[in-house]
C-alpha cells in the first residue's frame, strides 16, 4: 500500500473534504493529511472531527498565523517541509496555490520527481494580480514539478502552453457537501435567483442587478434575486439596483453552516462571471441539485450539461442573461421539476465520490 502525505490549504478543502470519497482512496492508499488552516479561514478542527480515527488515515492540522505575503510565512512553511520529510511518503500531493513569493521556497524544497502538484488555473487571468509577480511565483513553482494534476480540460490546455513538458492529470473536482439543508422545500410562487461567493470584478454581478432590473421594466414581479457575500465596494453595485423588492441582500462573509439553505431554498444558481478557470460554487449548486445560468466561457463550459444542469448565456452581454431569465421565468412551471430530474441522474453518472476517488488512486499508482 502506497502512503500518500497529501497537503491541503483551507482554501481548497472544500475539494478534498467529503467521506465517500477520502473513505474509497484509504481502501487502498494510506494517507498522512496535512491541512494548513489560515488566519480567516471557513474551517476549524470541529470540521474534521468525523475523520478522526479512521483506518490508513493520519491528520495533521496546521495553523498559520501570518498572512501569505508576510516573510514569516516562509518560516511557518519550511516547519511543514520538516513535517513531510518525516512522513517517509512516496509520493507527496499538494493542494496549495502559488500565490505568495514567500511561499516559493516551501515549494522548492519539496522532493519533485515523487509529487504533484495542483494547478487550478492554466494561465495567470486578469483577477491574479499583479499579474506579472503571478507570473514569475508560478514559472518558479511548476517548472520544479513533474506532475501537475488539474480539474479543467481548457484549463490543462492553457498550462501546457507555458509548461509543455509537464504530466498532467486531468480530471473533475467532486462536489463540496456543506451538509444537509434543513428547508425541504422551495416557494412555489417567487422564482429565487441565487448569487453566492465572494463580489468582486470578476464575478459580473452589476451585469446580473441589471438585468434582473430590466426584467422587472418589462412586468415580471415573481421572482428575486438573491445576492450573498463578503464586498469590499459595495456601493458600487447598491448604486445599480433601482428596484430593491426584487433582491435579498446579505453583504457579508456566509458562514459554512448556512450554504446548504442557501441553496435549498434558491431555483437557479447565477454565474454571469467575466472571468473563471473552474468553478467551486458550481459544485455546490451541482450537490444540492440546483440548476445553474452561467457565462459561456470555457471554465463553465467543461462542465456545464445544457439543458440538463442548466443554461448558459454571452458572457457580459446583459441582453443575454436578461432573455435567459426570462424564458427560464416563462416556462418554469412546465420545465423545472423536470429540469431538476434530469439534473440529479447526470450527478449522479459523473460525479460519483467514490469514481472521482478512483482517478486520484489510479495517478497515485502511475507514478513509481
Amino acid at each position: 500500500m502506497k502512503k500518500v502525505c497529501w497537503i491541503t490549504a483551507d482554501y481548497f478543502l472544500d475539494c478534498d473534504l467529503n467521506m465517500e470519497f477520502m473513505s474509497t482512496i484509504l481502501k487502498e492508499i494510506q494517507v498522512y493529511w496535512i491541512i494548513i488552516i489560515g488566519q480567516h479561514s471557513r474551517y476549524s478542527e470541529t470540521d474534521l472531527r468525523d475523520f478522526n480515527n479512521i483506518e490508513n488515515l493520519t491528520i495533521k492540522i496546521i495553523h498559520i498565523k501570518s498572512r501569505a505575503r508576510n516573510i514569516h510565512t516562509t518560516y511557518e512553511y519550511l516547519n511543514i517541509n520538516n513535517l513531510i520529510s518525516k512522513t517517509n511518503s512516496d509520493i507527496i500531493y499538494i493542494n496549495v496555490s502559488p500565490a505568495s513569493p514567500f511561499l516559493i521556497p516551501f515549494f522548492l524544497l519539496i522532493p519533485s520527481r515523487q509529487s504533484i502538484i495542483t494547478s487550478h488555473q492554466g494561465k495567470v487571468h486578469d483577477g491574479m494580480q499583479p499579474k506579472w509577480l503571478f507570473k514569475i511565483i508560478r514559472k518558479i513553482t511548476y517548472s520544479h514539478f513533474k506532475y501537475v494534476n488539474m480539474f479543467s480540460k481548457s484549463q490543462s490546455n492553457l498550462f501546457l502552453q507555458d509548461f509543455p513538458l509537464k504530466k498532467i492529470f486531468t480530471f473533475k473536482l467532486g462536489l463540496k457537501d456543506f451538509g444537509i439543508p434543513t428547508i425541504k422545500e422551495k416557494d412555489k410562487k417567487i422564482i429565487r435567483f441565487l448569487s453566492f461567493g465572494t463580489i468582486n470584478y470578476a464575478k459580473n454581478i452589476d451585469l446580473l442587478i441589471e438585468a434582473a432590473c430590466n426584467l422587472y421594466e418589462k412586468g415580471y414581479n415573481n421572482f428575486v434575486v438573491s445576492i450573498n457575500g463578503v464586498c469590499n465596494n459595495w456601493s458600487f453595485y447598491q448604486k445599480k439596483i433601482k428596484y430593491p423588492q426584487i433582491f435579498e441582500l446579505d453583504i457579508r462573509m456566509i458562514e459554512n453552516t448556512e450554504i446548504a439553505n442557501l441553496f435549498a431554498k434558491s431555483h437557479y444558481f447565477v454565474q454571469p462571471y467575466r472571468i473563471v478557470t473552474q468553478s467551486g460554487p458550481m459544485k455546490i449548486a451541482y450537490k444540492y441539485n440546483v440548476p445553474v445560468i452561467v457565462s459561456d466561457l470555457p471554465g463553465f463550459l467543461d462542465e456545464l450539461k445544457e439543458g440538463v444542469t442548466g443554461y448558459s448565456f454571452k458572457h457580459e452581454n446583459k441582453e443575454s442573461l436578461e432573455q435567459t431569465m426570462q424564458d427560464i421565468i416563462d416556462q418554469h412551471t412546465a420545465n423545472y421539476e423536470k429540469l431538476r430530474l434530469k439534473m440529479k441522474q447526470y450527478i449522479k453518472e459523473e460525479y460519483s465520490p467514490s469514481m472521482l476517488a478512483q482517478q486520484y488512486i489510479k495517478m497515485f499508482n502511475s507514478i513509481d
